[in-house]
């Protein structure tokens, strides 16, 4: 099926097209009476002051231009979950992880692979809502829903990036590998439909995963990274075989880290390390390496993640849902480390929430403004693009000569922006800006939303709400 596409901004047989918006955000600050303009592959070829060019752009009237953003963690199919796990009642667990596990047990698990491409579609639809032109699939979905094997073992996989090809989003599929069920589990305990007989199988299908993203979508499209759920979920032996086949083939690995103190406590029992040092020990951090969460690293691993300049991506909204604590960002910064974001359960998807969240709760502690950097509203919104998309090995991030034409456009007039000069922008957008005052999304120079709507956006939500009946009312 092929991706839902508004309007191309390169005119048919023309050998490039350009926008000219109030403002475009081009990395340190917002330029005013620029125009941009993109080739026929999309990628961004010049900006230009030229009175010829600005008069040939097409004009965006009344609105800025900001770089797509990074949604560098996602399980899309625990969308279906969104206020089902807020409750706590007689005889089940408190609210929290705990919670969400036991409902995900037993809704997520009779999902069919029409339901997982369904639910997919609506996450990817929200994240264009949400201005957000990339994502990273932390796809841990794998079987049947009584736990057998599809015949073709990557059929959900490719469902997933099929539905981000339907929806328009680029994407990066981050395979992940569960061979036990925590800490000196045995072997082949991990849950039925997430589960993996060992390192040497996972390997093998992800290499055949891999021949076939290659054949069928730009690279730049859709693409692979590997990803051991965590040290507790895949042994350290095994973890260090999916990883050397992750450095052969330049992909990206990703793994859960220092979620929680219990975690960390068990790693040190089991490893005689905590996450980050053992993995650190054994060559595995380095830039193409990013954790999830990082909450409980020690001062010695925030060392270790700045000076192999590995990436570190925080969820804050789903975290803190989950009545987790947040990662020291302040600290990993300063250290080197590359801060990104992720939306993760898909309890809200607002990158920019999660980015003023972030901020905020680092800001309590020390009753302070600007707590992760001098310029707060510059290190979230960076972290949002650029660092996001260096961890995922995207092109994307940033609007600059030679990458994607990846942005969306913020209305200057809503209400909740209205008066912000160029200078104050920034910061009003981070931390103020409703989801509704993003109009337009392309990617790729091609316009996936225009004025809040998706080309198929009823019937993806329409067949939604058909699976949410199905699923909660059986």
């Amino acid at each position: 099926m092929p991706a839902a596409v508004v309007e191309s901004g390169v005119p048919h047989g023309a050998r490039e097209g350009g926008w000219l918006p109030d403002c475009v955000y081009t990395g340190e600050k917002f330029e005013l009476g620029v125009a941009f303009f993109a080739d026929a592959l999309g990628r961004i070829t010049r900006f230009s002051r030229e009175p010829a060019d600005l008069t040939s752009a097409r004009r965006l009237a009344g609105q800025a231009v900001l770089p797509g953003l990074v949604n560098t963690h996602s399980h899309s199919f625990q969308r279906v979950l969104r206020g089902r796990t807020e409750q706590r009642g007689r005889g089940e667990p408190g609210a929290g992880r705990e919670a969400q596990a036991a409902v995900e047990h037993r809704v997520v698990a009779r999902l069919s692979g029409e339901e997982v491409f369904d639910v997919a579609r609506m996450a990817f639809l929200e994240m264009l809502l949400a201005g957000v032109t990339c994502v990273g699939e932390f796809h841990y979905l794998h079987h049947q829903p009584d736990g057998t094997p599809w015949p073709d073992a990557n059929f959900l996989s490719r469902e997933i990036i099929r539905a981000a090809h339907d929806v328009g989003i680029r994407i990066a599929l981050l395979k992940v590998a569960q061979l036990r069920a925590g800490f000196r589990a045995e072997a082949g305990s991990a849950p039925a439909r997430s589960r993996t007989a060992g390192a040497e199988q996972f390997v093998r299908e992800l290499e055949a995963l891999r021949l076939v993203v290659e054949k069928e979508f730009p690279a730049d499209e859709a693409w692979l990274g590997a990803a051991p759920d965590s040290l507790a979920a895949v042994p350290l032996e095994a973890f260090k075989a999916i990883a050397t086949y992750a450095r052969a083939q330049r992909m990206r690995l990703h793994t859960h880290g220092a979620t929680t103190a219990d975690e960390s406590a068990a790693c040190l029992a089991e490893f005689g390390r905590t996450p980050i040092a053992l993995l650190a020990e054994h060559g595995l951090v380095d830039k193409r390496f990013t954790v999830v969460d990082a909450i409980h690293v020690t001062d010695d691993e925030v060392k270790l993640l700045g000076a192999a300049r590995a990436a570190v991506c925080v969820c804050p909204l789903s975290e803190l849902s989950a009545g987790l604590a947040v990662a020291p960002a302040e600290k990993l910064l300063a250290a080197g480390a590359g801060l990104a974001l992720g939306s993760d359960t898909n309890t809200q998807i607002d990158l920019l929430a999660e980015a003023r969240l972030l901020e905020y709760r680092l800001r309590a502690p020390g009753r302070t403004r600007a707590a992760i950097a001098p310029d707060a509203a510059t290190a979230v919104f960076h972290a949002a693009t650029v660092t996001g998309a260096r961890s995922l090995g995207s092109t994307g991030g940033a609007l600059e000569v030679g990458r994607p034409a990846d942005f969306f456009t913020v209305n200057l007039a809503d209400p909740s922006i209205a008066g912000a000069d160029a200078g104050s922008l920034l910061a009003n957008i981070v931390f103020a800006l409703e989801r509704r005052a993003i109009r337009d999304v392309w990617v790729g120079a091609r316009q996936r939303l225009a004025n809040g709507r998706h080309v198929s956006h009823g019937p993806i939500v329409g067949r939604f709400v058909d699976l949410q009946k199905r699923l909660w009312e059986a």
